[in-house]
Formats: structure tokens, C-alpha cells, sequence
């Protein structure tokens, strides 16, 4: 693919025909949930001020989007991700309490949820059909003004270390935006949406479970752009090709680095990446560009690193048949991949429970599992592939008697489970059942695996995450053949 500005168009095009980027109602209607959420904003400081018993006006606070809606390099249905940045008379048990019942008053708005308990904590909410993350930040300030430059380290300085966590996301962006040239924008948020779409279709955008999320595709962008933004007649094909090329030849595990020594805060002391433990055993080490940093891809495993390069390597092979059209060329870059033509094997986790909330908490939790279930794998070595799929098949069944529960619990059909309850013990109820799998290829078509040890290690551990609200839950991990993976993802529920 010739990489010249008159491609460009197909690029774009592309996206347009395939609904990845909106049209441009749908911008102005997110456009139209900003605006909304910014005018209960008033609403919810004099909630805030008369608990408080603040007299003086206004308290200062602003609402900023930020990830991918404030790049402008978002897909058709991404969320949007926005930070309330508030003054140090605005605590953060104000915006949990006060926030919800202010984002009631919204007449398009829907599913308010409170997420307290994570690394950076979030309202959920849906406005006019569009997904919004809430975070906070409490500066140390008596006033704050929307034109702050996030980047000042000084405004870290004293702030709870939650706060300090919901300043990263902002931060960073702040950063992206500060790289790129006024006239490169453009090409860099129609490239950013065409790795993020391949990424996705390629099933290898899920950091959790061990591949990279679009925060960390983002950086990977940034880097390749910022080592090419002084090429002259830069374009979307020019930087895409390159992105390609650069990653698929990166000799992991050297750093990927946005800056040309890591930052080390307000006191300005040198940081080495070996001091830093989340680095220490990192398979794909990328910095995060802002103090503090931390690793954007912290879950990547030699199996997946592999998947990843090996899709590199694909796609520079697609992009540099000059034989084929573009617009063919395209389409099969962006072709969406068979998992199930390409593997024989998977071994597939079963999580099973009989309350739906449960249920919810280890469609959560499990993907953030899966990785070191990957590590165990690893060292086998029979085992010559591994590829955990992204998104887990998700089912519930009614069932009469324990022996069919125990059954759908082990993976069983719902006719194979009905055959084992004539003559059980009667205690009906509902099981859901959540099952991710994880592709497998030995080194010989013709050998035999045992990887009872590495499922052995994995139960153990997974036994060990049990809480006390975990009771209804039980696992089972067990290695099927395509065609019963086919007939699980292809059943009903």
C-alpha cells in the first residue's frame, strides 16, 4: 500500500461505510451531554455548600473530558470518560453523596451507579443513550480554573493518593494533546480510530485478560508518531503503516518511553525503570508519560505478547501487497478473526453461581485471573500457542434437581444435564454460567497433553480469591474440543 495522502480517503471511508466513527448528529449529541452535565453543576456545589454551611458564591469546580472522547480519536458506542476537577472545600464523600441525586434532575438519564471501591473511583451513568464515567479530583486549592495546566506537578502535591490516581487518565491526555502538531490532529485521531477498530477485531483489545486497552494502543500510537511528526506531507496511511512496522519489529522487553527520562515529580529526582516493581518482570514494558508512572500494560504475558507481534506481522504483510486494491486491502486488515478455525483446543473456565450478583462480580473479576493462569501454561513445553479469547460466552438455565446444576456446572448441555435429574434430588433454582476460553496449539498435531498440573495451580488460586460472598460460587477448568466450544457459544441464553 503506497503510502501517500491521496490514500487517505480510503482510510476514512472505511470507518464511515462500517459505522466505526459517528456521524455527525451523534457528535453533536454528545456534544449535547456535556453541555447537560455541566449545567446541574451549580445544582450540585449549592447542595454541597449548604451542607457545609459555605457562604461566599460559587464554589470552583469544572467538568473535563478526557481518554479517547477527549482525543477525539473514539469509536461508534466508546464511553465517555469525564473528571469532575473540584477546590479543596468540595471532599469527596460530597460528590458520592450529592452527585447522584444532582444527575437525577436530567430528564435523558439512566442507571446512576456509584462505583466506590476501585483504584479510581466512578458515578456510572447513561445519558440519552450514551455511556458517562464520572471521576473526582480534590485539589489542595482554594479556587481552580478550567485553564489549569493538568501537567503542573504541583497540583499533586497533597492530594489524597485516590485523587492522585483519577489525575492520571487527565494528565496523560493532557500529554497526548501537547505532542501533537495543531495539523497533524486530524490524521491522528482517524489513525487512532483505525488501530483501535483493528485491535477490536482482532480480538487483542482487552488489558485484563492480557492484551492492550485504547488507553495503551494510544501510546503505542503517540510513540510512533512522535519519532515521525517532523516527516514532511505526514498522513493517516504514512502513520498507520509505520505503527505496524515499528511494533512488530520492537525487541521487547526494551521500554517504550514518551519521554526522554522518567518523570520523577515535583522534587525532579531521576528515576530508573528497574527501581520500580511493576517493571521488574514486565513482558511489555510502556510507561505511562506522567508522574507517577505506572505500566499501561501490566497483564501482557509471553503468549499474548506473541499474539499481539504475531498480528503486527500480519498486518504489515496485508498493508504491503501493492497487487490488491485498497479498499480490498482494508477489508482484510480489518477482517475479524476465526478463533475457531484456528484452534482444535481450548481449555475453558467455567464459572458458575446461583445469584446473578455473584455471577456479575466474576464477569469482573476473572479476566484479571486469566494471566496468570497464562504464566502456568507457559511452562509447558508441549505447548507452542495459547490465545485467551477476549469476551467470555455468558448463559443462565433453570434447573429441577443438584445433579442438573452439577451438570451445566461441568459444561454440560442443557439435554445432557435434563438426562441426569429423572432420579435426583428435587431443589430447583437458576445457575448463570460465565465461560471464558483459551485457544491452545501443541508443538505436534499428534500429541498428547497433560496440563493437569498448571489447572491444578489455577483452581488453587482461584479458591484463594473466594470471599465471603463468594459461597454460591464454584469453578471448573477443563480442556474441550472446537466443536463443543462451537455448541456452547452458538447455544441459547
Amino acid at each position: 500500500m503506497s503510502d501517500t495522502r491521496s490514500l487517505d480517503d480510503y482510510w476514512v471511508n472505511y470507518l464511515r461505510e462500517n459505522d466505526v466513527i459517528e456521524t455527525e448528529d451523534e457528535t453533536s449529541k454528545r456534544e449535547k451531554v456535556i453541555f447537560l452535565l455541566n449545567s446541574v453543576l451549580s445544582v450540585f456545589t449549592r447542595a454541597v455548600a449548604d451542607e457545609n454551611n459555605y457562604r461566599g458564591g460559587e464554589i470552583p469546580c469544572f467538568l473535563k473530558p478526557f481518554g479517547s472522547y477527549g482525543l477525539g480519536g473514539y469509536i461508534r458506542d466508546a464511553d465517555i470518560d469525564i473528571v469532575l476537577i473540584c477546590s479543596q472545600l468540595i471532599k469527596r464523600r460530597d460528590f458520592f453523596r450529592f452527585f447522584p441525586d444532582t444527575l437525577k434532575q436530567l430528564a435523558t438519564i439512566r442507571e446512576i451507579e456509584s462505583i466506590r471501591n476501585a483504584n479510581v473511583p466512578i458515578i456510572k451513568c447513561v445519558v440519552d443513550n450514551i455511556s458517562v464515567d464520572i471521576s473526582f479530583v480534590r485539589l489542595r486549592e482554594n479556587y481552580c480554573d478550567k485553564n489549569i495546566d493538568l501537567l503542573d506537578d504541583k497540583y499533586l502535591k497533597n492530594i489524597h493518593e485516590t485523587c492522585r490516581a483519577s489525575m492520571d487518565g487527565p494528565r496523560v491526555n493532557s500529554f497526548i494533546k501537547k505532542q501533537i502538531k495543531e495539523s497533524h490532529v486530524y490524521i491522528f485521531q482517524r489513525s487512532l480510530q483505525c488501530i483501535k477498530h483493528w485491535a477490536t477485531r482482532r480480538q487483542i483489545y482487552n488489558k485484563p485478560i492480557g492484551y492492550l486497552n485504547g488507553s495503551t494502543w494510544t501510546l503505542l500510537l503517540l510513540k510512533t508518531y512522535m519519532d515521525m511528526r517532523d516527516t514532511p506531507n505526514l498522513s493517516i496511511t504514512l502513520l498507520i503503516c509505520t505503527f505496524f512496522n515499528k511494533w512488530r519489529d520492537w525487541a521487547w522487553p526494551a521500554p517504550v518511553l514518551l519521554t526522554s527520562e522518567i518523570p520523577g515529580g515535583e522534587h525532579g529526582r531521576r528515576v530508573e525503570l528497574r527501581d520500580i516493581p511493576e517493571f521488574q518482570d514486565a513482558v511489555m514494558p510502556i510507561v505511562t508519560p506522567c508522574y507517577p508512572v505506572s505500566s499501561a500494560a501490566p497483564n501482557v504475558t509471553k503468549s499474548t505478547l506473541k499474539i499481539m507481534t504475531r498480528e503486527f506481522e500480519r498486518a504489515v504483510l496485508v498493508l504491503d501487497d501493492a497487487d490488491t486494491e485498497p479498499k480490498e486491502t482494508l477489508k482484510k486488515l480489518f477482517n475479524s478473526i476465526e478463533y475457531f478455525k484456528r484452534y482444535q483446543h481450548f481449555m475453558t473456565i467455567i464459572t458458575s453461581s446461583t445469584l446473578q450478583s455473584s455471577h456479575e462480580t466474576w464477569q469482573r473479576k476473572m479476566p484479571n485471573v486469566i494471566p496468570q493462569f497464562l504464566q502456568m501454561l507457559e511452562k509447558s513445553p508441549d505447548l507452542k500457542c495459547i490465545q485467551p479469547v477476549t469476551k467470555p460466552k455468558t448463559s443462565f438455565h433453570s434447573y429441577r434437581t443438584n445433579e442438573e446444576r452439577k451438570a451445566l456446572e461441568m459444561g454440560m448441555s442443557v439435554a445432557e444435564a435434563k438426562q441426569l435429574d429423572l432420579n435426583g434430588q428435587l431443589n430447583p433454582g437458576t445457575v448463570y454460567l460465565s465461560f471464558f476460553f483459551i485457544g491452545i496449539q501443541a508443538e505436534s498435531a499428534s500429541q498428547y497433553l497433560n496440563l493437569s498440573e498448571p489447572v491444578d495451580s489455577f483452581q488453587k488460586l482461584l479458591h484463594s480469591r473466594r470471599t465471603k460472598y463468594d459461597d454460591d460460587v464454584r469453578w471448573h477448568v477443563t480442556a474441550f474440543k472446537r466443536k463443543k466450544v462451537k455448541d456452547i457459544i452458538f447455544s441459547s441464553h
